[in-house]
């Protein structure tokens, strides 16, 4: 009997903040490192999970994905090498190496306008660009948000409701 074994492109090992995603491979610009999947929940859901509050990810004004192992473990970096396309696929911004942690920036998914003041976290990511906190993707400089929205890394809801600023 022979077994086949098909290497994961990612693993899940222990980092600076607790724990996070690693290439086990190495990714180029632009390649699929993993799809994000866990059930569909709601707003106040996602506030009832308290110190992990953060874990769910925001694909809608009042939706989200109670992510699931190993997507979970993706940590925050304000300088990251990986975002999200199409709501709940992870891509590489750059290439990325083996043994590189996978981080990207949480507030490309965020923009909480029911929560007062929106959820936020200071921020650990240790980059030479950290903004010190997480927050709603408004928050963000300006150059910076157009910057991830050429690059296609923004949650479909906040596109649009971007463009339903601008275009007011």
């Amino acid at each position: 009997m022979t077994a086949h074994a098909q290497l994961e492109p990612i693993f899940i090992a222990d980092c600076e903040l607790g724990r996070g995603l690693f290439a086990a491979q190495a990714f180029a610009t632009n390649e699929s490192i993993l799809r994000f999947t866990g059930p569909l929940i709601g707003l106040a859901e996602a506030i009832a999970k308290g110190d992990t509050e953060g874990n769910p990810l925001q694909v809608g004004s009042a939706d989200y994905i109670d992510l699931e192992a190993p997507g979970v473990f993706g940590n925050h970096s304000c300088e990251p090498n990986a975002g999200i396309r199409n709501d709940v696929v992870l891509v590489a911004l750059r290439p990325i190496a083996v043994g590189e942690e996978i981080r990207y920036d949480y507030s490309t998914t965020m923009w909480e306008e029911d929560v007062p003041g929106g959820w936020s976290m200071p921020c650990r990511c240790g980059s030479a660009l950290c903004r010190g906190i997480v927050a709603n993707f408004p928050t963000l400089p300006v150059e910076l948000r157009a910057r991830y929205l050429a690059l296609g890394i923004v949650q479909r809801f906040i596109v649009e409701r971007t463009m339903n600023r601008v275009g007011t």
